[in-house]
């Protein structure tokens, strides 16, 4: 099972994606184990409420910065697609402009100009297919395999930061323990 979930996160996810994300999910829980510290005395009621609230920030963080993301894809997907719908119908220095800036960002980068300008007139050079703008985008099921591995990053982290304060008695060494799980987390 733990095989199928690393094989999965490596596919979807590169290690500074991963790292980014465990980084701000840990954080969000231990702020909001903080919340033990804000005065009175400490019950089992406000434990659990803030184990609840570590959970619901992390699950609340996790669903709206994966669902971003995955809508940031698709709205990337569809400039792609007009730029190069553009370059194959308008056949301008505007459309060939835009080609040319689109691929500064990838692999081709690395190629000389000459041979940059050679891959566009190659992509302006092929049947421009159906009009992006009367496609109807929605996300595929990468897409939403991407917005769920960053819930599952968000959700996961916040496990073993609240554990100790579900399982040791003593609030003082629960939350000493907590954090000291979340700063080694922070120096791996």
């Amino acid at each position: 099972m733990l095989d199928k979930i690393s094989a999965f996160y490596a596919a979807y996810f590169d290690i500074g994606d991963r790292l980014g994300e465990r980084f701000y999910a840990i954080w969000m829980a231990v702020i909001s184990i903080g919340l033990l510290n804000s005065g009175g005395q400490v019950t089992p009621g406000k434990i659990a409420y803030v184990v609840g609230v570590a959970l619901v920030v992390n699950l609340s963080w996790g669903v709206i910065d994966g669902v971003t993301v995955m809508f940031t894809n698709i709205i990337d997907r569809v400039q792609n697609d007009r730029i190069l719908y553009d370059l194959r119908t308008s056949r301008d220095g505007k459309a060939t402009a835009a080609a040319l800036a689109s691929l500064a960002d990838g692999i081709v980068a690395a190629l000389p100009e000459d041979e940059q300008r050679a891959i566009v007139a190659h992509l302006a050079a092929t049947p421009p297919g159906p009009d992006p703008r009367q496609r109807g985008y929605r996300p595929n099921r990468d897409d939403w395999l991407y917005a769920a591995g960053i819930v599952g990053i968000d959700v996961a982290a916040v496990i073993p930061v609240v554990l100790p304060i579900i399982l040791i008695t003593d609030t003082d060494a629960a939350i000493y323990v907590s954090r000291l799980i979340a700063t080694a987390i922070f120096a791996v």
